[in-house]
């Protein structure tokens, strides 16, 4: 039994060892991030990326993608906050430097103001010409010690502009991988909620003609492709058919992932015509394509999905516009899927398959 030989030649070793050795068994590099993962997989700390990988591992087929994709899935959320607060601890610590500074610039400012009243006296005086000579000579260190500090100031204040601009950056990176879906590189699903809330206030508030469709989209029978195929050929699918979603779609609308199989495409600006057509495209595509199994080049048979369409109504909730575009996908699969129907309402009353 080969495999259970191998399982046995793993767990004879400390975890260092087997990290080791899974990563040299699989020509992989000894980067942080695979030795999280493997760490993680060979202390039983995350069971469900455990149940993952140990087919991977057992067929011999686990490589550098699927062990990024693994890692992003599993420790991507962790990574995102370990990000956010250190971004926020770097900012904390700019505005304390410069709220220093300026604190520092005020005293400065106070002592300068003293130094040009007792000069001001003295002139007021008539003083002799040695405390005027005195006075000058005052004058021009203060000035002097003035304008460094003016100028160290500017310097500093410079340089924290500089530094909130990058930690402004890094904190939109952060946002931006916060809202994507890492399997496919599309909107996630909290993207896709906050989207269409604005969407669906932004339509409740123009004008007649400013439509807002909805398209859901299903893959057909996905438990069986991994059931037969595995988990990593499943994940091949679901990316195929996010990139044709995301081909087919414009600019201002979004491509989301709205969880598992499911995936989403909101539409500002399309009526319901339009928002079938390019479902209904998108279909054929996918339909159009042979897939065949990274691994070992097997055809997967014909891939199909099923899309509903809804257009807003004016008046309704995002739930119940999200549910009409629902029901409209399940039509189309209970009418024997690889379908597109459009969700019935006052300004529209067809389905199509």
């Amino acid at each position: 039994m080969p495999k259970a030989k191998k399982q046995d030649h793993y767990s004879s070793k400390n975890p260092a060892e087997k990290i080791l050795t899974l990563l040299t068994d699989f020509k992989l590099e000894a980067i942080p991030e695979n030795y999280q993962l493997f760490h993680s997989y060979v202390t039983g700390d995350n069971p469900k990326l455990a149940d993952e990988m140990r087919p991977l591992i057992n067929e011999r087929v686990l490589d550098q993608t699927s062990c990024s994709i693994l890692h992003n899935r599993h420790f991507q959320s962790i990574n995102l906050v370990d990000q956010t607060l250190e971004a926020g601890d770097k900012f904390g610590k700019e505005v304390g430097s410069v709220l220093r500074l300026l604190a520092a610039a005020e005293r400065n400012t106070v002592e300068y103001e003293k130094t040009l009243s007792g000069a001001t006296d003295i002139l007021e005086n008539g003083s002799d010409p040695k405390s005027l000579k005195s006075m000058v000579d005052t004058l021009l260190v203060a000035t002097t010690k003035m304008q460094q500090r003016t100028h160290s100031l500017e310097a500093k204040l410079n340089k924290t502009t500089a530094e909130v601009s990058t930690l402004r950056t890094n904190l939109e990176q952060v946002r931006t991988e916060s809202m994507t879906d890492s399997l496919t590189g599309i909107a996630n699903r909290k993207r896709f909620d906050e989207f269409m809330q604005n969407s669906c206030q932004a339509a409740q508030k123009g004008e007649d003609e400013q439509q807002l469709s909805l398209v859901f989209c299903d893959i057909d029978h996905f438990k069986r492709f991994n059931d037969t195929w595995g988990h990593q050929t499943g994940d091949q699918i679901i990316r195929f058919v996010a990139g044709c979603l995301q081909r087919h779609s414009s600019k201002t609308h979004l491509v989301a992932r709205y969880g598992g199989e499911e995936f989403a495409v909101v539409m500002p600006y399309t009526d319901a015509q339009t928002a079938f057509d390019l479902a209904d495209n998108v279909r054929a595509t996918v339909e159009s394509k042979k897939l065949l199994r990274k691994s070992t080049n097997e055809d997967l048979g014909t891939v199909t999905i099923s899309l509903g369409v809804a257009n807003f109504l004016k008046g309704e909730s995002v739930e119940e516009f999200i549910g009409r575009a629902d029901e409209a996908l399940y039509h189309s699969k209970n009418d024997g899927r690889n379908k597109v129907s459009i969700s019935s309402n006052p300004k529209n009353d067809r389905n199509a398959a």
